[in-house]
């Protein structure tokens, strides 16, 4: 099939297909999940019709337990066939850009590794919101329940009964791994409770021991629900309704302990050195291509990112150092992209935002993409400037719909001019198995949003171009 062509940075459309020179696989916000931590509160979710409350979503979706069988399915896939469907060119590189797990805890972090890499995961859905609590009574249970013999509000809706679900999501996932090198972002998930609030004593307190609360505390209504959930997450936590067994591998991961299991499981770009410092900023070089990977979690926590002037000044040394060389090329990756990076918490001068990172971005015309994840969305966007501009590519979510992957090859023309190839992917999982049903549950609760999410027809399976902008071939 032929791919649209979109030439709005002021490319004109090529004769011929172009030399390959770079193939990548992006996944981003998969959100590998341990979905009975007595550190989450999926009670929320209840009160998504609320205005107040829409701020935290989502925290519950119907399928959470299944979100580490949607990934090993991607990762089989990408083992079968792990070349660009354009170019033919072997993958250099899979980046998962951040929003890897979704609590910042350590056995998630583990179980993703492992799935990524090669290993058994294991995470058990006993417990969580999908197990009945067992003196509810005839009442409807507010979440959906898999058990054909439980009412629910979630059923009428059109969500299955599905036998022997919980046995089967808790079952260990053997995975063979990818098969080629990858690396990861952190994402505000993969570092903040929730994706929201940093790590505090009595939040670790609640999700390491073995009291799960399921539902509403009484009386518990905040003016401004994610002003004190940032400051205060514990308290939307406390009071657990069921015993489950607590465990220590719940505990938060810091920059040092993320960085520190990427390392052990070989993700390029990142050495010892980072796991001393917990620096997470991080530059590969693959033939002409430099990517440069920015942390844009703010440091004062919330959903939204920004940047620091220190890694502006580290980025933009970098980039001159690829201009310098004749052929190179310079690919951005963060979890925030322009839309995202937003967060003004703390109100610290350090801490800059996109016109920021657009202005240092736009004095280097090597620069020809800028890859983000974050909103769940595909989105393609061109930015222009001064030296050509480049694309900002947003690469949707695994865990939510369309929960697919795409490769990105570029190409170059004789001409200098850059071609880059997008193709959306689907994990292709069989009818009955777990990453299907995941699929399909997915597509349910995204609802009227889907279109939204899946984006328009030029934000998925496309061509870009960027014209040659005087670089020294």
């Amino acid at each position: 099939m032929t791919q649209p062509v979109h030439a709005e940075l002021g490319a004109v459309a090529p004769n011929g297909r172009g030399e390959s020179v770079l193939s990548l696989l992006l996944m981003s916000d998969v959100q590998v999940m341990d979905s009975i931590s007595p550190a989450r509160c999926e009670w929320v979710e209840l009160l998504a019709d609320q205005p107040k409350w829409q701020a935290l979503l989502h925290m519950h979706r119907p399928y959470e337990a299944l979100t580490h069988w949607a990934l090993a399915a991607h990762v089989e896939r990408a083992r079968r066939d792990p070349v660009g469907p354009v170019s033919g060119r072997p993958h250099d590189l899979a980046l998962f850009l951040g929003d890897n797990i979704d609590n910042a805890q350590h056995n998630e972090m583990q179980a993703f590794v492992d799935i990524v890499a090669g290993g058994t995961a294991q995470l058990s859905a006993f417990g969580g919101v999908h197990d009945v609590l067992p003196d509810w009574g005839n009442r409807p249970w507010p979440f959906w329940s898999p058990r054909a013999d439980v009412a629910d509000r979630w059923k009428p809706q059109g969500y299955p009964a599905v036998a022997d679900l919980l046995e089967r999501a808790s079952a260990p996932v053997l995975s063979q791994g990818l098969g080629f090198p990858w690396t990861a972002l952190p994402g505000n998930h993969d570092l903040m409770r929730q994706g929201t609030a940093l790590p505090e004593p009595a939040i670790e307190a609640i999700a390491t021991g073995g009291d799960k609360l399921l539902l509403r505390p009484d009386g518990f209504d905040p003016a401004d629900p994610l002003a004190l959930f940032v400051d205060s997450p514990a308290a939307f936590s406390r009071g657990g309704q069921r015993r489950i067994a607590a465990s220590g591998t719940r505990r938060a991961l810091d920059k040092r302990a993320w960085l520190a299991a990427v390392v052990q499981r070989g993700a390029a770009g990142f050495d010892a050195s980072h796991v001393r410092s917990g620096q997470t900023d991080a530059a590969i070089d693959i033939g002409d291509a430099r990517i440069l990977m920015l942390d844009t979690n703010h440091p004062l926590g919330d959903y939204q990112g920004s940047i620091g002037k220190a890694q502006l000044e580290w980025l933009d040394a970098r980039l001159a150092e690829v201009g310098r060389e004749r052929g190179r090329f310079a690919v951005l990756a963060s979890h925030h992209g322009s839309v995202s990076l937003t967060n003004t918490r703390g109100d610290d001068p350090q801490r800059q935002h996109a016109d920021a990172l657009f202005a240092v971005a736009h004095r280097h015309p090597c620069v020809v993409a800028w890859l983000v994840g974050h909103r769940h969305l595909h989105q393609i966007a061109p930015r222009p400037g001064p030296n050509g501009g480049f694309w900002e590519i947003s690469t949707g979510s695994l865990i939510d719909w369309p929960v697919q992957a795409r490769t990105l090859e570029f190409l170059r023309h004789p001409n200098g001019q850059f071609e880059l190839a997008c193709t959306l992917q689907d994990h292709g999982a069989s009818a009955g198995s777990l990453a299907h049903l995941h699929h399909a549950l997915a597509r349910r609760f995204a609802g009227v949003h889907c279109a939204t999410m899946q984006g328009r027809p030029q934000d998925g399976t496309v061509r870009l171009l960027r014209p040659n902008m005087h670089l020294p071939y």
